[in-house]
């Protein structure tokens, strides 16, 4: 009992929690509890904890949806706010590490494997190099995984969401001064995200019949919704070229990963499109993007495996 540890993976929806022994990233007894059935993040840690029987856990790591500076931490998408400390009681855990949700998945990325991930094209890197992780969902989070000299990772958190969107074309330039709001920059998630799907397809729709992200790509991959399907290819062709961008400038040769809801939905498309050409397409140094591997993570739960790597420290 004493070697236990709890891994969680919050979000403003829904709240993810399983169970390791303490240097494994195996994770046993998943549960996913709606965050409208409790008050409070260590209600539902608590909830969790008890419905197992458990009285001490050797450690606990729960990665947020939000920044975790400060002694206070609050979701970005839902009114709870609490400290490690309170956490680390509600989980009945000696040791406690709090991280933010990109953190977390930054430093499960050396333990993917298999069929947690579809790689599109690159070439498997030869050595430990600095890899990245972005992902588009409610937002677009990003964060960089840098191996250490004397072995080991550090994950750094970063800011893709926030740049300008990188429109190239006289089309693109339009479609996004149609969707900004003058005196506002149109950042890249106001593009990039569930809810920016849906602002795109409704820009260019004349009669927008779909209502919802899930109803825009549904239409797109089922070509049913010409509109849809316009929507999509741009949304790759920005994901791809952000995506592509992010690698160049931290020389990513260890892979770049897309994490989120989204990008498993589309892989099959991402794998069979333009996504790939676009990635690499630097010019000069097209021969520097084209070894960098991609791969989309399939994994339900590689938060889990981030927080269980954070615990083995």
């Amino acid at each position: 009992m004493a070697e236990l540890a709890l891994v969680g993976d919050i979000g403003g929806t829904n709240s993810r929690f399983g169970l390791v022994d303490v240097g494994s990233t195996r994770v046993r007894d998943i549960a996913v509890q709606k965050n409208n059935n409790f008050g409070s993040l260590e209600e539902s840690i608590g909830a969790y904890v008890k419905a197992r029987g458990l009285t001490e856990l050797a450690a606990a790591a729960v990665a947020v949806a939000g920044p975790v500076e400060g002694e206070v931490v609050s979701l970005t998408n839902r009114d709870w706010s609490f400290t490690r400390e309170s956490l680390r009681k509600a989980a009945v855990a000696k040791r406690f590490r709090l991280l933010n949700d990109f953190e977390a998945l930054a430093m499960s990325l050396p333990h993917l494997e298999g069929d947690d991930v579809v790689q599109i094209g690159g070439e498997t890197p030869p050595r430990p190099g600095v890899k990245i992780v972005l992902g588009p969902g409610t937002g677009l989070g990003m964060a960089t995984l840098a191996p250490l000299p004397l072995g080991g990772w550090m994950a750094l958190p970063g800011e893709v969401g926030h740049i300008t969107l990188p429109v190239a074309t006289r089309e693109e330039f339009d479609w996004r001064e149609k969707m900004s709001k003058p005196g506002t920059p149109f950042e890249s998630e106001d593009a990039i995200t569930g809810g920016g799907l849906l602002l795109m397809y409704r820009t260019i729709a004349d009669k927008p019949a779909q209502q919802t992200p899930e109803e825009v790509l549904q239409a797109a991959l089922a070509g049913t919704d010409a509109a849809a399907v316009k929507t999509l290819d741009q949304f790759i062709t920005w994901l791809a070229r952000i995506s592509g961008d992010a690698a160049m400038t931290m020389q990513a040769r260890g892979g770049v990963y897309l994490a989120g809801g989204i990008a498993p939905s589309i892989v099959e498309k991402l794998k069979s499109g333009s996504f790939r050409s676009i990635f690499q397409e630097k010019g000069r140094l097209a021969h520097v993007m084209r070894p960098i591997p991609v791969y989309v993570i399939v994994d339900r739960f590689p938060a889990f495996k981030g927080c269980a790597a954070a615990i083995a420290e």
